[in-house]
């Protein structure tokens, strides 16, 4: 472990059931994005849905004041094991690998429950990638979620990445974050110092 300073990008899940709603999920590694399967939230912990302009927005209560910016207003509060099940929509479902491994499985985004989830940062919503992270890949194993796993081993994106095939992965925030500007997914970028893992072979 070292410590490292990376992005703390903030993004919107849309949901599919929900109108004009989104769940607001935090990520230090936005390479990872591409390969989202689920959202994770924790089933204790208190979830409030707040209203900031047009968007209506879904935060742990504990990360209320850190993850949203600006002024808003509470609307509802309900515990975590109340979003378990909800379908979202993300920005990457149309690239081929991600749509090869959801038909195969019949699966959808979805927001899933897991006890490591904590407001000690981000916003209590966690992004679940099990194809980018041994956590992840536990978890995907004991739920039956699909992995989808980006990268080569040299750390290049994978085929079936669209625009994202052949570019390294450390190379494409900006890139990934512009897209989803673009697009209307993204809701806040800033530097994030934390201790993070790095593997002294490489």
């Amino acid at each position: 472990y070292a410590d490292s300073e990376d992005p703390g990008l903030t993004v919107r899940f849309p949901l599919v059931d929900r109108p004009n709603e989104s769940l607001l999920v935090w990520t230090t590694t936005p390479w990872t994005l591409p390969a989202n399967v689920a959202a994770a939230v924790h089933p204790e912990l208190a979830y409030v849905r707040v209203r900031q302009g047009e968007d209506e927005l879904w935060v742990g209560k504990g990360a209320l004041k850190s993850a949203v910016k600006d002024s808003f207003e509470v609307l509802e509060e309900v515990p975590g094991s109340a979003l378990v099940g909800w379908r979202y929509r993300w920005a990457y479902d149309a690239l081929p690998a991600v749509r090869s491994a959801f038909e195969e499985n019949r699966y959808e985004h979805r927001v899933i429950e897991w006890q490591d989830v904590t407001e000690d940062e981000g916003t209590g919503i966690v992004h679940v990638a099990p194809g980018a992270g041994a956590e992840d890949f536990q978890l995907s194993k004991s739920l039956g979620l699909p992995v989808i796993a980006p990268l080569r081993e040299d750390g290049h994106y994978l085929p079936g990445f669209d625009w994202l095939s052949g570019l390294d992965a450390h190379g494409v925030t900006a890139r990934i974050v512009e897209d989803l500007e673009q697009r209307g997914f993204f809701y806040h970028l800033e530097p994030y110092t934390h201790r993070y893992p790095h593997c002294w072979r490489c």
